[in-house]
C-alpha cells in the first residue's frame, strides 16, 4: 500500500538471515524490538555490524527514550511507538526515505 516491497520475518535471526541473502535490495529495515530467538535490539546491532549506513526504523512499545537510550539515538533512523497506525507508519518511511535521497 505504500510502495514497499516487504519480506517478512517471523524473528530477528530469520530477518538476519533474509537481510544477507537479499542486502542489494534492501533499502532499509524496519524492527520490532520484541521478538522471539534474536530481539531488535541486537538484530539492530549485527545489521549496523554489516551495514553501518543501512537506515534501520524501530517499532516499541517500551518508549522512544529507552528504545534510544539502549541503541543511541544517533543510529535510528527513524523511531515508531506503538500502538501505530497506517497514516503514522507513512509519515516514518518517507521520512526516512526523503532523508537517504
Amino acid at each position: 500500500m505504500l510502495g514497499f516491497t516487504v519480506l517478512e520475518a517471523v524473528n530477528g535471526r530469520e530477518a538476519l538471515e533474509i537481510y544477507q541473502k537479499n542486502v542489494a535490495e534492501i533499502a532499509l529495515v524496519f524492527t520490532d524490538m520484541g521478538m522471539p530467538v534474536m530481539d531488535g535490539y541486537e538484530l539492530f546491532h549485527r545489521l549496523k555490524s554489516l551495514n553501518p549506513e543501512l537506515p534501520i526504523i524501530v517499532s516499541s512499545g517500551y518508549g522512544d527514550a529507552e528504545v534510544s537510550a539502549r541503541i543511541g539515538s544517533d543510529n535510528i533512523a527513524g523511531i515508531i511507538s506503538k500502538p501505530y497506525n497506517h497514516d503514522k507508519l507513512r509519515e516514518v518511511l518517507k521520512m526516512v526515505v526523503e532523508t537517504r535521497h
